[in-house]
């Protein structure tokens, strides 16, 4: 198979999860606001508060969190500070700032995801449950280890695009010329 073939089906998948996520983080932004409301006319208007709507919000809440860190990573939309990037004037400079900066990122998202691996392999050995409704905690921390694989696979495509934009030199004028 050839790079542009596997290119062009790794966009594919992309487009996918790109999708499929989006509308998981809206539904799951409707249900937690949903969820809340419902929870304070429960209790405070007909004094009857639903058991366990707390802890549904939180699963809920939990994943949309991490679905969301899976976009700012894949979107480069991070809080970040881009201090050093703008004492270099090129742009293949700035490309080379980047590129240190999601190598560092994906360091990050490595040790995440292995920390994250291996805690939810014990969770689920444990079958450890929430204390209210008696879930399956993994259902929550599951979260954790999605995230992670996703914002390490994102991590990696940046680092790669950012490189690739830095060693194409595009500040080369025509001719070869700076």
């Amino acid at each position: 198979m050839d790079w542009r073939r596997c290119g062009s089906r790794c966009a594919g998948i992309d487009t996918y999860i790109e999708k499929g996520c989006s509308i998981l983080i809206v539904i799951g932004g409707a249900l937690i606001a949903l969820t809340v409301v419902l929870q304070v006319l429960l209790r405070y208007v007909f004094k009857a508060p639903l058991f366990g709507l707390e802890e549904l919000s939180r699963l809920i809440a939990v994943w949309v969190y991490f679905l969301g860190a899976i976009f700012g990573t894949k979107l480069d939309s991070h809080v970040q500070g881009d201090v050093v990037e703008r004492l270099f004037n090129t742009v293949r400079g700035r490309a080379f700032v980047k590129t240190a900066t999601w190598f560092l990122s994906l360091i990050v998202c490595l040790l995440f995801l292995y920390h994250s691996t291996k805690y939810c392999f014990w969770l689920y050995g444990t079958g450890e449950r929430t204390t209210g409704l008696w879930w399956p905690r993994i259902t929550s921390v599951g979260s954790m280890f999605f995230g992670a694989v996703f914002m390490t696979v994102y991590s990696i495509a940046n680092v790669l695009k950012f490189f690739n934009a830095a060693i194409r030199n595009p500040d080369r004028g025509p001719g070869g010329a700076e």
